[in-house]
């Protein structure tokens, strides 16, 4: 495109306004009802994209809740387990308690036992004592009574002498004397054995009386053992009650924080639904809204091809004379045989590596590359309200844009690549794809342009279709500030 031609196109900015058209009052509605339809589309447009942000952070808002609600559930369960733990190990030490105490009754009876046994040793000990004492008396009496058959015996002797010098007077009294000798005799035995039993028992009571005295020192052990046990089981249970009244302040802490969980999970559940009750009422806005920009499009578009001289005529005009020029140069480069019609009009795309956002390239893109920028740069300076002009197929892929928006991606940078790395790229989005699939004179659309980083432009789109050899390839795209 030539500098004249710029100039012709800059011109054209100014409204035509023939002679007959001067005072009109039909056609001055017209313009008004144009101009005010084109204003409401941008308005509604921006209005849509709004809800359309809102919708966003609330559709993130939700999402995030849902995570916030997925961990509030899992703290619920992991506390209403640790609640059914304390609870469990409370009981637990309930009933060791209780064991406890009766093991302390059961252990006091048992030393009461001890105690018992105890003293009956130590009594033993002292009848063992007294039981010698007597032992040692019969020994004596023994003794006494083994004299008295010694001197019976010696009497019955001299009795059996006196018997005999007597002759047959002394027959009586010797049979008496023998008598006597023989109870002596008898007497002499009983008490050397009674002697042997005395020393057999004397023995034995000396042993039980050694055992005894072992078993009082045995028993004071025991007695003194018993004693300390008792201290510790009395220390034992006053640890189980001091862990028995943590556990009852630990269950109760337990129990308001697993209630106070499960409302907030309640809490979280129900603004989550309030949250996505919002979304989707935002969504039917956003959709009434939205159906409502094709039809004032579709308006401001009638009034233009009325004839009447509006704001976007001129850009109007200038996107069907440089489209009619893309489609000539692309038959040109058909006809010098530099590209097929096929290799012109294949829409498979092939990713680039590395660059973010994804972008592509076609079999025809470096024959784009190219031819269309000596024809869509000159069209930036038509006016500083001119934003960009490209052509873009069917499906929205825009192979190659203005040099502006050309630049080579920046790695790990898809905020600034947003903005600045456009060509390559694919535009699926209403606008994007009905500038490149409509085939009226032009089509004039509004929406928000994304720039990155969070920043948007209210755009004019109009697009006019790129017909080679009879064949739909696209659009041509200009867009300006609305």
């Amino acid at each position: 495109m030539s500098a004249v031609q710029v100039v012709h196109m800059q011109a054209s900015l100014s409204p035509r306004k023939p002679p007959a058209e001067a005072g009109d009052p039909a056609r001055d509605a017209i313009r008004d009802i144009a101009a005010d339809t084109g204003t409401l589309v941008v308005d509604l447009a921006n209005a849509a994209g709004h809800i359309e942000d809102i919708n966003s952070s609330l559709t993130r808002q939700t999402l995030t809740m849902g995570e916030m609600i997925g961990q509030v559930a899992i703290i619920a369960n992991g506390n209403g387990a640790v609640l059914a733990a304390v609870t469990e190990v409370t009981g637990a030490t309930d009933s060791v308690r209780l064991t406890m105490r009766e093991g302390q009754g059961q252990i006091a009876s048992a030393i009461n036992e001890v105690t018992g046994l105890t003293d009956s040793v130590a009594e033993f000990g002292t009848r063992s004592a007294g039981l010698t004492d007597a032992l040692t008396q019969v020994r004596r009496v023994a003794a006494d009574i083994y004299s008295i058959a010694r001197m019976t015996n010696l009497l019955s002797l001299n009795a059996s002498i006196e018997a005999a010098r007597a002759g047959a007077a002394g027959r009586g009294f010797m049979i008496v004397a023998q008598e006597v000798k023989r109870l002596s005799a008898r007497t002499a035995e009983a008490t050397q054995e009674i002697d042997r039993t005395l020393d057999l028992l004397a023995g034995q009571i000396g042993s039980m009386s050694l055992l005894g005295s072992d078993a009082v020192d045995q028993a004071g052990k025991v007695r003194r053992e018993t004693g300390s046990l008792t201290s510790v089981m009395a220390r034992i249970e006053s640890a189980i009650e001091s862990v028995a009244r943590e556990q009852d302040s630990i269950l109760q802490t337990v129990a308001v924080s697993n209630s106070a969980i499960r409302n907030a999970e309640g809490g979280f559940n129900g603004f989550a639904q309030d949250l996505d009750a919002t979304s989707e009422s935002l969504r039917g806005a956003r959709d009434r809204i939205a159906s409502l920009i094709p039809a004032g499009e579709r308006l401001v578009g009638a009034c233009a091809r009325l004839g009447v001289e509006t704001v976007d005529s001129p850009y109007i005009r200038t996107v069907q004379s440089v489209a009619a020029e893309v489609a000539k140069a692309f038959e040109a480069e058909i006809a010098a045989g530099r590209v097929s019609a096929a290799a012109l009009f294949d829409r498979t795309l092939t990713p680039v590596p590395n660059t973010d956002p994804q972008q592509f390239v076609a079999y025809a893109t470096a024959l784009t590359d190219r031819v269309l920028p000596p024809l869509i740069e000159p069209v930036l300076a038509l006016s500083s309200d001119v934003v960009f002009c490209a052509a873009v197929d069917v499906n929205g892929y825009l192979p190659t844009h203005n040099r502006k928006f050309s630049h080579p991606p920046r790695p790990h940078d898809p905020v600034w690549n947003l903005a600045n790395c456009r060509n390559r790229r694919v535009f699926d989005d209403r606008v994007g794809l009905a500038a490149g699939r409509h085939t009226q004179p032009f089509l004039l659309q509004a929406y928000r342009r994304d720039m990155g980083g969070g920043a948007f432009a209210m755009m004019k789109d109009v697009s006019a279709p790129i017909v080679v050899h009879g064949r739909h390839w696209g659009g041509l795209r200009l867009a300006y500030r609305a």
